[in-house]
């Protein structure tokens, strides 16, 4: 398996390769077309090819600057890598034109090369990454993997994920833990963790994983260590305030060392970029998709009664607001004022209560609603009951990305590191949301939500949306 790995990581240089070259031929044949503007002088293509192969080098070089060639690939990050090695690579052409004064025939054609260059190496990356997930299936060797840490839910998820995904590739060779396994009996207890280096050299693993979000530094250098010296992957669940590492900052203040605990990436210009982004998408988002939102309401009324639109009571980062979502319940299961009243309450603490999958968190999630409309489950399943969510977008009480916004008695039941998620603006799709939705358990969508907030960028919110459509497609995790 890690020869495999290893060959599809050697061949992204030479696959950026042809990727760059059919930018730069499907470049010059949009330009000879006459596409956009009219040519009046144009190389012979034999001339032009002899630039494109020399360019070619000069361009992987300005991927390697921009890191796409720097360790493990990481998909969240890929696009904006891209981004930048192709304005580089862009740039490079331009300095030619520049240095050796060129008749260049088209100062156009660099921003052709440059738009399909980010086009074609995408698409080439995402064919690999297709491969690389697909690897069962040509036949590959699985990853051995090895948990370390109690019988708890994180342990037990990543079970439960590696059993029903086969794409992720991995074989479970057992668990390290210092208390006995109840739940987990099919998966061999492979000792404690003071055994850690003997099961290493016994299983020689692909890969060690440490779920214990709790664990204290001194282990987790100890087992860290162990993994480096005998050349195995290790990684580890964070607990939260490891995920917000990001916000310290060391200083020194009268001659004494002390740490600043920053404030997130929407301080200042933060807010003022993401704001300036959501009106602007909202906007576009209402326009294009006015025509399917009419639709669904036709199709919401003729179906129930009962309005198109339910308007439920939120907590966002400025208090409560109501967010607007097609109607996906019959009108009297609905709950708040104006809709079922106290008995729809009664009705969906009694399904709370027999139903909840999420039982003992923060918040719930009811599984087989049986106050799902014919048409309801479809727009759940589709994320389609979201789409009004874009006017919410619009007036500036939710975002394009962001943690999902929950109702007030949720977040009542919020820890005191859960409620940092209030200090942003809720949002329509999140980095919880294209990672599992929910499948995972609220501690796990607040941990990948405060990491957003101590992480976010422009970038990072792109790869958030590009993500949110194929995990709609696939419609997977959504009740």
């Amino acid at each position: 398996m890690k020869k495999i790995e290893q060959f599809l990581t050697v061949i992204q240089l030479p696959i950026d390769a042809i990727m760059i070259f059919i930018a730069f031929v499907v470049a010059y044949q949009a330009r000879a077309q006459a596409i956009g503007f009219p040519v009046v002088y144009i190389w012979p293509f034999e001339q032009y090819l002899k630039l494109a192969l020399e360019m070619i080098p000069v361009w992987l070089v300005a991927y390697a600057l921009a890191g796409l060639y720097s360790g493990r690939r990481k998909t969240i990050n890929e696009f904006g890598q891209i981004i930048a090695g192709a304005s580089l690579g862009a740039m490079a052409v331009v300095l030619w034109v520049f240095v050796f004064r060129s008749d260049f025939f088209s100062r156009l054609i660099v921003f052709y090369i440059w738009i399909l260059a980010v086009i074609t190496t995408t698409i080439g990356r995402a064919i690999l990454g297709l491969v690389q997930s697909n690897l069962h299936l040509l036949g590959a060797k699985k990853k051995k993997l090895i948990l370390i840490g109690n019988e708890d839910e994180n342990m037990i998820n990543i079970v439960e994920q590696i059993t029903k995904n086969k794409s992720l590739n991995y074989k479970i060779s057992g668990i390290i833990s210092n208390q006995p396994l109840s739940k987990l009996r099919d998966v061999e207890l492979l000792g404690t963790t003071e055994e850690l280096e003997q099961i290493i050299k016994k299983i020689t693993p692909d890969e060690i994983i440490s779920t214990d979000d709790n664990v204290n530094n001194e282990k987790l250098f100890y087992m860290m260590r162990t993994c480096q010296e005998n050349e195995i992957v290790f990684k580890a669940i964070p607990a939260t305030a490891q995920v917000s590492a990001k916000t310290l900052q060391f200083d020194a203040f009268a001659g004494i060392p002390i740490i600043e605990f920053k404030g997130t990436p929407f301080d200042s210009w933060g807010f003022v970029i993401k704001r300036i982004s959501d009106l602007l998408f909202s906007v576009l988002a209402i326009i294009l998709l006015s025509p399917l939102m009419l639709i669904i309401t036709i199709i919401i009324k003729s179906t129930s009664k009962g309005p198109a639109i339910y308007k439920n009571t939120r907590i966002g980062n400025r208090g409560e607001f109501a967010t607007l979502k097609f109607r996906s319940m019959f009108i009297e299961s609905c709950t708040g004022p104006g809709y079922g009243g106290s008995r729809a309450e009664e009705y969906e603490k009694k399904l709370i209560e027999t139903n909840n999958i999420k039982q003992g968190e923060a918040v719930y999630k009811i599984a087989n609603d049986p106050r799902i409309t014919p048409i309801g489950n479809f727009l759940r399943k589709t994320s389609l009951d979201e789409l009004p969510q874009f006017f919410n977008v619009f007036v500036g009480n939710m975002s394009l990305v962001g943690p999902r916004p929950h109702q007030p008695r949720e977040v009542k039941n919020y820890t005191a590191e859960q409620r940092k998620l209030l200090m942003i603006k809720p949002g329509i799709t999140g980095l919880a949301q294209v990672s599992g939705r929910s499948d995972l358990t609220f501690e796990e969508e607040s941990r990948l939500d405060i990491f957003y907030l101590e992480n976010w960028s422009v970038l990072l919110d792109t790869s958030i949306i590009i993500r949110t459509f194929s995990v709609v497609f696939k419609g997977k995790g959504s009740y």
